[in-house]
């Protein structure tokens, strides 16, 4: 967070002061965004931002995301990349209330086992919190000189070989419980996937 805002004074800096670096436009958040919530005017706006800061994958105007929702968290400052807002037709043909919440699992072998389109549970320490929600998209692994790491959706950097990850399409009351799934001592969500054939739980 505090890089991403000292980034964004560099900014005005270099606009105050005349520096001939060529700029470019960014999208930046102006308040913290949680996963699933809907870029908005009021959540974002365009800057500019010295060139060689930028993100390779940055969206460069507000249009172009306005009314899809976000994959990952992004605190005040951060710019938004294309990596951390669903495609256009990510949530198309779900019902227009719905957002795309991105699950970490910690048991990656659950999935593993799921692809986009499946319907599955996902359980808490209490029981279900969501039933046969859709699966939009799954992590998927990469090997480096580093071992494997999970890269999606809900991830800027990486996730250790032992998790991963998918986004789900989930209402409004289901997402939140999902979000609100405690984390173990590890800092990983307390919650397992199920593989089903059911039919989705209202809201």
């Amino acid at each position: 967070m505090t890089c991403a805002v000292g980034a964004a004074f560099g900014v005005l800096a270099v606009a105050r002061t005349g520096d001939s670096r060529p700029l470019v436009r960014v999208v930046v958040a102006v308040r913290p965004m949680a996963i699933g919530q809907i870029a908005s005017p009021g959540s974002l706006r365009e800057v500019w931002w010295p060139a060689e800061l930028a993100p390779e994958s940055r969206i460069h105007r507000l249009d172009e995301v306005l009314g899809r929702p976000m994959t990952v968290p992004l605190s005040p400052g951060e710019p938004l990349t294309r990596t951390r807002v669903t495609r256009g037709s990510m949530l198309a043909g779900q019902p227009v209330d719905s957002v795309a919440v991105h699950v970490s699992v910690p048991d990656h072998g659950a999935v593993s086992m799921v692809s986009a389109g499946d319907r599955v549970d996902l359980w808490g320490p209490d029981g279900a919190v969501a039933r046969a929600v859709v699966v939009l998209s799954v992590d998927q692994s990469s090997r480096t000189d580093f071992g494997a790491v999970i890269q999606g959706q809900g991830s800027s950097s990486g996730y250790a070989v032992d998790s991963g990850g998918v986004v789900v399409s989930a209402g409004q009351e289901v997402a939140a419980r999902i979000l609100a799934v405690p984390e173990d001592a590890l800092g990983r969500p307390q919650i397992e996937l199920v593989l089903t054939h059911g039919w989705p739980e209202a809201g």
